[in-house]
């Protein structure tokens, strides 16, 4: 499979999951992509803890997770992640919106809002938002969560 047939495969996919939200994360420091990966793996676990309570998390692994397509940007520009993020049941996007970002703010230990670092819209258009998300870059599988039964519609 050539690699335009490999990203347009990833888009329709992408698409097909239903994410609501779509979130930029950058960093003051410069990190790899490694580097922004792990911190992103960190900012889920932490969020879903604090959610779930660390024993139903580590019980139910498959269940109680925030379902996410994590992608990693930074060969051109500082390193940054795009995230599609499914907004638990029983939250509104603007409260997960806020859960996500005082957790990243915690995880960054920042004082200050800074605008630059965690920025969060609602997904209007999901073709647009996975063609933009995957430009240039893959998902990041490490990061990311995605249930083994979502290709079931």
């Amino acid at each position: 499979m050539n690699e335009y047939k490999l990203k347009e495969a990833y888009t329709e996919w992408l698409d097909k999951q239903s994410f609501d939200l779509f979130i930029t994360l950058n960093t003051e420091a410069e990190l790899t992509k490694e580097q922004m990966g792990k911190l992103m793996c960190k900012l889920f676990y932490k969020t879903e803890c604090d959610v779930f309570g660390y024993s139903n998390r580590e019980k139910y692994r498959n269940k109680l997770r925030i379902k996410r397509a994590v992608v990693i940007e930074g060969d051109e520009k500082r390193t940054h992640a795009h995230i599609q993020v499914k907004t638990l049941e029983g939250f509104t996007n603007e409260q997960m919106i806020e859960l996500l970002k005082l957790e990243y703010m915690k995880l960054l230990n920042t004082k200050r809002e800074k605008g630059f670092l965690f920025h969060a819209t609602q997904i209007a258009n999901r073709d647009a938002v996975s063609r933009y998300t995957l430009k240039k870059n893959k998902i990041d599988l490490r990061s990311s969560f995605i249930s083994k039964h979502s290709n079931k519609q």
